[in-house]
C-alpha cells in the first residue's frame, strides 16, 4: 500500500514492501478478529437458548449466522495464513527478520480500528433509539 504513495523516483524494496504487506495484513486480521468471535459466539448463544424453556416456542438456530460465522472465520483464515506466508519470504531474503513486532503493531492497530468502528456504530444506534423513544412520547409533528 505505501508503495503506491511513494514518490515516482523513490522505488521500495521487496523488503520494505514485504514488511508494510506483513503489517497490513495483520491489521486486517486484528480487524476480523472480534466480529469473527462475536459471530460463534452468537451462535452458541442460539443454540444454548434453543433448550431453554419459555412462553414462546424455541427458536432454532440462524442459518445466516452460520453462513456469517463461516465467512468470518474463512476471511481471517485467509488473510491470517497470507501474513504468514509474507512473513517467510521476508525471513527468507532477509534471515532473522524482525517478523513479531511488525505483526503485533499489525494486529494492535486493526483492533483499535475496530473498536473505533464498533464505538460509532453503538453512538449512532444509541441516537437512533433515543430519537425513536422521543418521537413516540410526543408523537411525530408530520
Amino acid at each position: 500500500m505505501l508503495a503506491l504513495l511513494q514518490l515516482p523516483g523513490d522505488l521500495a524494496t521487496p523488503t520494505e514492501q514485504l514488511r508494510d504487506a506483513i503489517m497490513g495484513l495483520a491489521g486486517i486480521t486484528g480487524f476480523l478478529l472480534f466480529p469473527m468471535l462475536g459471530a460463534w459466539m452468537r451462535l452458541l448463544l442460539q443454540y444454548l437458548e434453543r433448550g431453554r424453556p419459555g412462553i414462546t416456542r424455541a427458536r432454532p438456530v440462524s442459518g445466516l449466522g452460520f453462513v456469517r460465522a463461516g465467512l468470518m472465520t474463512t476471511l481471517l483464515l485467509f488473510f491470517a495464513y497470507t501474513m504468514v506466508r509474507a512473513s517467510g519470504e521476508l525471513r527468507d531474503i532477509h534471515a532473522e527478520a524482525p517478523v513479531f513486532g511488525s505483526v503485533l503493531q499489525g494486529l494492535a492497530v486493526g483492533v483499535g480500528v475496530w473498536a473505533i468502528y464498533a464505538l460509532g456504530i453503538s453512538a449512532l444506534r444509541r441516537a437512533a433509539k433515543d430519537r425513536l423513544r422521543g418521537e413516540r412520547r410526543m408523537g411525530t409533528l408530520r
